[in-house]
């Protein structure tokens, strides 16, 4: 009795601090309970999502992008960086099925500005795309709230950054606890304790500055008072990439974890106090390889799972933990081409003199670049949205896993700013992935999926500009 009243309290909290942003629905905001997997899907029903991470400016831009099924009104709140300066807020009414980019450098051009997305129907959900000239970061919005956050694949170590977004969208004031943990296991830090974040502001924390050198950082955000919603941001020489925090659960699904040359990894940490038990199941275009390895993760330390010495990619991976872990994939430049690793790091061309022939024989040598992550899915589903994006010079793939012992007919369509008719279905094999190169841009800006048995759907962009791995959503 006392946990409903509890939940109750907290939804009402919820909705008070969200009316004075300015819905466009009459009914409150379903903001789902306090302990559940994130995101907990794209409901049948109104919804708000929260994306920490956007940002529009002189170097860099930021797409919001929003998917739905039913006709849905959309209002896009951007909360201004300037002390006691009133949002910017956007409406718009988005004919379903279909999807729509909004930018958000178009409404408000002033650096760092989290989104609030509130949709007046559903099942609908929203994305963010963050990019400029030398990299692209992307990732689904959150629509769920717990008390406790996780967030993994984090690093300090020589060259890599890592920063944790807090945003607090509501008008009470935030107090929360961030707890670290690296290969030294629980690595305190005691202004973190008790740590403050007003209503309707956020703040960014860069560990580098309280933990250097962990090869391997995990968090967790507590909430004390109030509610924040927090984002990792993980960026190198090479590109960023940032994926929401997660609720733990004993199975987590990546269609897929890598693209082009970048080595795959999956980041995990224990949500309880014993031993954990992970095994890895190698989903390829091929088949499935199961138990392709198995760790044991400590209760108060990360752990870093390989994947590049498991297959040729692309490939997905299935998480079975005998306990509740969070998890994210990592797609980071192979240590052999990091400076500081086995190798140094190449030029844009390197040239070759052969001197017993007098002749010069130029070998170009790539320049590897890129950063992706993302969060996985604790479920699947029969019914996805998957909200997509673009940039000039890139390719996009919609990759869908059937982890299932049986096949499954899968059918996908476009969904954009008018009526499209182009569907397709396809037949994917028991235990393995598909990767469907799709269109992008000129007024598509989602993919409806639906299947006879559950899968698990994501998106992928690859491009000059960098790579990103984002996951999608699912609705039922």
């Amino acid at each position: 009795m006392r946990r409903t009243t509890l939940l109750i309290i907290a939804g009402v909290l919820g909705f008070l601090g969200l009316v004075q942003v300015a819905p466009v629905a009459e009914e409150g905001p379903s903001f789902g309970t306090v302990d559940v997997a994130i995101p907990d899907g794209a409901v049948a029903s109104p919804s708000v999502w929260y994306c920490p991470w956007v940002e529009a400016g002189d170097i860099v831009d930021s797409d919001v992008i929003v998917a739905t099924e039913p006709d849905v009104d959309v209002n896009v709140t951007l909360l201004d960086p300037l002390a006691n300066a009133d949002p910017t807020s956007a409406e718009f009414r988005l004919v379903g099925p279909g999807a729509a980019v909004f930018s958000t450098g178009d409404a408000l051009r002033v650096g760092e500005s989290p989104a609030i997305v509130e949709i007046s129907n559903g099942p609908a959900t929203a994305s963010a795309m963050e990019f400029a000239d030398a990299f692209i970061a992307s990732d689904q919005c959150v629509v769920s709230v717990p008390k406790i956050w996780y967030l993994t694949g984090g690093s300090t170590k020589t060259g890599t950054i890592t920063r944790l977004r807090l945003f607090n969208p509501f008008a009470d004031n935030a107090e929360v606890t961030v707890t670290a943990y690296s290969e030294f296991n629980l690595d305190l830090v005691a202004e973190l304790d008790g740590f403050d974040v007003a209503g309707r502001s956020w703040t960014t924390i860069d560990f580098e500055t309280y933990l250097p050198f962990r090869d391997e950082l995990a968090l967790t955000v507590t909430s004390n008072q109030g509610l924040v919603i927090p984002a990792l941001v993980r960026s190198d020489d090479r590109g960023e990439a940032w994926w929401p925090g997660v609720a733990p659960a004993e199975t987590w699904e990546f269609p897929i974890v890598t693209a082009g040359e970048l080595a795959p990894s999956i980041a995990v940490m224990s949500a309880g106090d014993d031993e954990i038990i992970v095994s890895v199941d190698i989903v390829t275009e091929e088949g499935t390889v199961r138990n392709a390895r198995e760790i044991v993760v400590d209760s108060s330390a990360p752990g870093l799972i390989p994947l590049s010495d498991l297959a040729a990619p692309p490939f997905g991976v299935r998480l079975r933990a005998t306990a509740p872990i969070a998890a994210s994939a990592l797609a980071t430049v192979p240590e052999a081409d990091v400076e500081g690793g086995d190798g140094a790091v190449p030029d844009e061309t390197t040239t070759t003199v052969d001197e017993s022939t007098s002749t010069t024989d130029v070998t170009e040598e790539a320049f590897i670049t890129g950063l992706a992550g993302t969060v996985g899915s604790s479920r699947a589903s029969s019914s996805w949205i998957v909200p997509v994006d673009t940039v000039p010079g890139s390719e996009t793939t919609l990759w869908i896993m059937n982890a299932g012992v049986d096949p499954v007919s899968v059918t996908y369509s476009q969904l954009g700013e008018v009526e499209y008719t182009f569907t397709e279905t396809i037949e994917i094999p028991a235990e393995s992935i598909v990767g469907i190169p799709v269109d992008v841009g000129i007024g598509i800006y989602g993919y409806g999926v639906e299947s006879d048995r559950p899968v698990s759907a994501a998106w992928q962009i690859v491009g000059k500009q960098g790579v990103a791995l984002a996951a999608g959503v699912p609705t039922q």
